[in-house]
Order: structure tokens, then C-alpha cells, then sequence
């Protein structure tokens, strides 16, 4: 007796629904299409009635996290206005003469009122303190597919 005779539980029905709900989420399915397939679902007594429901669709691949990157994001952010603004100054020094280095005013001051938050910030994210996100839970396994003959 192959798979396609088991009877399917309620917990196999909502991973379906959920595939199917995804499926019409990414364009894949039509409102009405997923209506009717939700429908086949609840009416579904077997594994075999379930299988062609996804039969037209992608499997789901897994996504894997990608590892944090070294510098947050928002530092990044933070310190971009800094870089060009100080630059600007740098070039309006040098176009006016290159005498007393006033950029130094501009530069400095913001600079170390930036470097308080960014050290606060790259040391607090280690310790899980800080705004990181939760880890995703896995993707629920997929009903046993029956055998092909």
C-alpha cells in the first residue's frame, strides 16, 4: 500500500495551505485558483488527493541567514553624511587657499559625537542586547510524496 492511500492529518492540511497561501503571495495563484485549491484541501481525506494541489507549483526552498555583516547597517547610514560633508569642507578649504584649517571645527566635533553611539553600538550587539532579530523557525516538512512506478 503506497502513501497516497494514508489518511492526511489536519497539521498536514495547514503545511499545504501554507505552501498554497505563499504560492499566491509571490503572483503563482489567482485569488479564485487558491480559493479552490483551499477548498480541495479541507476536502482532502488522503495524501494522494493532496499531492496534485502542489503538483504545479515550486517547492519551497529553505532560505539559509546570511551571517551579519561586520559593520551594521546603520552605522554605515550614520556616518555617510559625515564622510561627504566633511569632504565638501575639505574641498572648499582647498579652493579658498588652503589657509587656517577650519574643517577641523566641522569634521571633529560631529566625528566624536558619532563615535559614542557606533561604540555603543558595535559592543552592545555581541552580548544579545541589542535589536537583533529573532532567528526564523524552520519550515514545517513537507507531506511524504507517493511512490512513482
Amino acid at each position: 500500500m503506497g502513501v497516497e492511500h494514508v489518511r492526511a492529518s489536519d497539521a498536514d492540511r495547514e503545511k499545504i495551505v501554507e505552501q498554497l497561501r505563499r504560492a499566491m503571495n509571490e503572483g503563482r495563484l489567482t485569488l479564485h485558483e487558491y480559493d479552490d485549491r483551499l477548498q480541495q484541501v479541507y476536502a482532502a481525506k488522503t495524501y494522494g488527493e493532496l499531492t496534485p494541489l502542489l503538483s504545479d507549483l515550486p517547492t519551497h526552498r529553505v532560505k539559509h541567514p546570511r551571517e551579519s555583516p561586520r559593520i551594521p547597517q546603520w552605522v554605515v547610514i550614520m556616518w555617510i553624511p559625515w564622510v561627504f560633508v566633511s569632504l565638501l569642507c575639505l574641498l572648499i578649504w582647498l579652493a579658498t587657499g588652503a589657509g587656517y584649517f577650519w574643517p577641523f571645527w566641522v569634521a571633529v566635533p560631529w566625528g566624536m559625537a558619532l563615535l559614542i553611539p557606533t561604540a555603543i553600538g558595535i559592543t552592545m550587539r555581541g552580548n544579545g542586547s541589542g535589536p537583533e532579530s529573532p532567528p526564523t523557525p524552520p519550515s514545517p516538512p513537507l507531506p511524504p510524496l507517493p511512490p512513482k512506478h
